[in-house]
């Protein structure tokens, strides 16, 4: 999954607003869970469109200690997510995939964040408004 990530020394959480690229430029909407991979394309089949989640950092929870175990996302990367159309209110869901054997035993965990290439445009400077104390977890 991804239990939290960092970007530019913010943290963001499972709830937490966050801002993504896509097709249509910037999203800005809540994070409300995970899309496995395996079924991407039933989440496709119903409207929802893949995003870029800029991110420096993620952590995973360990199953076995509980602690959040971190590791650096690649220059080039992001965390790929879906923009979720199908709620009242358009909700961003971080795309996870099964941990391989090496991940399984540094995070301990069985999922992982979804790493991949951008897709679209990186976003642009945050607007002030972007600052206020409360939007951000």
């Amino acid at each position: 999954m991804c239990a939290t990530f960092q970007l530019k020394g913010k943290t963001y959480k499972p709830g937490s607003e966050i801002r993504a690229s896509g097709g249509s430029g910037v999203v800005r909407h809540p994070w409300a869970g995970f899309a496995r991979s395996e079924i991407l394309s039933w989440w496709q089949r119903r409207g929802a469109v893949l995003i870029d989640i800029p991110a420096d950092r993620f952590a995973e929870r360990s199953e076995l200690t509980g602690k959040l175990v971190w590791a650096d996302v690649n220059e080039g990367l992001v965390i790929r997510g879906l923009l979720d159309l199908q709620t009242s209110r358009p909700l961003i869901k971080v795309v996870t995939r099964a941990s391989d054997p090496e991940e399984l035993e540094q995070f301990q965990h069985p999922r992982m964040p979804l790493l991949e290439p951008a897709l679209f445009a990186p976003l642009p400077p945050a607007e002030e408004k972007d600052e206020e104390p409360g939007l951000f977890s």
